[in-house]
């Protein structure tokens, strides 16, 4: 018998019984899931007392013979900043001078990724150079004050995900903030000389209710900023293990000036000391609040002012650099957590935030180091925020940790421009609890994905709505050939000729994605048999 394809009238008639069925929706679930595997591991795998209390000295090393010149280190981070919100990334509604000049001055990239689509995942990976699954920080750290209807939101958003209402299918953080048994740069650095600051945004893990998630138990010598994002009430402000506000509330226009003002304090503190300093704005997060001066100052709405803010603040950071005389032995790199939520632009990419397309995940990262890294460089080969952990304890010559693994690659030869290809093999797409997708080279390629396209934005095989509706193909009777009525899965993408990832070329290029569909079969199977990436001895 030959499949009928879906049309709109059973379609809103299977949304009428599957709205009916929602209550038992969980047992249908567990008969009919594509055979998918769950990174969801027990919450105890992320619990380690003995390695938490492993000195990093006994895990990183300082490099034997290193005689090379050690940066200063200003890592920005911008929060939900969209790969096509600057003026050098192509925005015309924007205008960023103060990082279009950092651009001509260093090197920008084109094909940079954030360690994921979503903040807190996305910052334990860039702190501590491994995918953040391997953290348990798998998706944003809910408020450890979070009220009894906000827990029950949260609840219910996991059951609609199951049956395919919500992109919420899997999308708890396994741990509750970022392990102790973690390393970051800031504590690897200490090993090197190297002082540091963590000014802005946190969001690993909320220290107003558990001290185990603040900022200077994860290796920073100084902390002032909020203990998660700007819309996560109450938002509290704390410097190091002090509470300065209980709430910021919406009274935030204030807060990117101030921060700036404590980043450039803590440059004029540190003497002849080497520092690692790290940025993390709030700003563009929703909602957004410019400071007065900063008010209608673009084309871009209230995120656009925030942006053209956050230029400023780059230029306050630069001048202070130049003055104390430190800019051409300080490296800076300028990126953004994820791509861009409800405003801003992911270029003419695909997606936003929280996806696994380009939009959710490539972001901007402009590098300069004067005389180090080449001026006015563009780099089209792939990374990703899980990089900088072992660059920069690269620059600082340190080893790499003996006792786990680093997913991040040295991206220095890159950077230095003594080296035209990208370390790694492969780079992963995680979405909640699932491994989506892998690039490789010029290629991506997607076992499944939600195509959030009309009439079905939510339509995987692996939950209810998925599974009924999505990947219909059509066979007339007496034919062997099928023709899809809806999405199809496997895809593959060329992102050298679209980047914007709207060509399916799976069928031309059957092989490649065989070869990618076994690497990420490979990976997957490491990654669960040892989530933690602990070496054995």
């Amino acid at each position: 018998m030959s499949e009928k394809p879906l049309t709109r009238r059973s379609l809103l008639r299977m949304s009428a019984i599957a709205a009916a069925g929602l209550a038992g929706v969980s047992s249908l679930l567990c008969s009919n899931e594509k055979d998918d595997v769950k990174f969801d591991f027990p919450a105890d795998t992320y619990v380690d007392p003995e390695r938490d209390r492993l000195p990093v000295e006994q895990i990183i090393k300082q490099r034997k013979g290193f005689r090379g010149e050690k940066p200063n280190i200003v890592l920005i981070l911008t929060d939900d900043m969209g790969y096509g919100d600057l003026s050098c990334y192509g925005s015309r509604a924007i205008r960023t001078p103060v990082i279009d000049r950092l651009a001509r001055e260093g090197m920008r990239f084109t094909d940079f990724y954030a360690a994921n689509a979503l903040c807190s995942p996305s910052r334990a990976g860039l702190l501590t150079g491994r995918y953040p699954h391997r953290t348990g920080v798998t998706w944003p750290i809910q408020s450890g004050t979070d009220t009894f209807m906000r827990k029950l939101m949260v609840k219910l958003g996991l059951i609609m995900g199951d049956f395919g209402g919500t992109d919420t299918r899997g999308a708890r953080s396994i741990a509750k903030g970022l392990p102790l048994s973690e390393i970051t740069i800031a504590e690897a650095l200490k090993i090197a000389g190297y002082r540091s600051a963590c000014i802005g945004k946190w969001h690993l893990g909320d220290f107003v209710t558990d001290s185990r998630y603040l900022p200077r138990k994860h290796g920073f010598d100084y902390f002032i900023g909020f203990n998660g994002a700007n819309d996560d009430f109450p938002v509290a402000f704390w410097r190091n293990e002090t509470e300065l506000l209980k709430d910021i509330g919406i009274d935030q226009a204030k807060y990117t000036g101030l921060l700036t003002e404590e980043a450039v304090g803590f440059i004029e503190q540190s003497g002849d000391t080497p520092f690692f300093l790290y940025l993390s704005h709030k700003d563009p997060h929703l909602p957004c609040f410019p400071s007065k001066r900063f008010v209608d100052s673009s084309e871009g709405g209230r995120h656009g002012d925030t942006v053209q803010e956050v230029d400023w603040s780059v230029g306050e950071i630069l001048k202070c650099l130049k003055r104390n005389g430190l800019d051409r032995n300080t490296i800076v790199l300028f990126t953004s957590d994820n791509g861009p939520w409800y405003d801003g632009s992911s270029g003419c990419l695909r997606g936003r935030k929280g996806q696994s397309f380009e939009g959710g995940y490539r972001v901007p990262l402009i590098a300069r180091w004067p005389g180090r890294i080449p001026a006015g460089k563009v780099c089209s080969e792939p990374s990703m925020g899980i990089d900088f952990f072992p660059t920069l304890l690269h620059l600082a010559g340190l080893s790499m940790p003996e006792d786990r693994i680093i997913d991040g690659r040295n991206i220095w030869g890159i950077l230095s421009g003594k080296e035209k290809k990208s370390p790694h093999n492969a780079l992963y797409f995680f979405h909640h609890d699932e491994l989506e997708g892998v690039r490789s080279g010029q290629w991506k390629y997607f076992r499944y994905i939600n195509t959030y396209t009309w009439p079905l934005p939510m339509d995987k095989p692996n939950h209810f709505i998925g599974m009924v509706a999505g990947g219909r193909d059509y066979k007339p009777e007496g034919s062997d050939v099928t023709v899809p009525t809806m999405a199809t899965w496997p895809v593959l993408y060329n992102m050298r000729t679209d980047p914007a990832e709207s060509y399916n070329v799976i069928k031309k290029y059957p092989g490649v994605a065989e070869k990618l569909h076994d690497t990420m079969i490979r990976f997957e199977k490491e990654f669960v048999k040892n989530p933690r990436g602990w070496k054995r001895k």
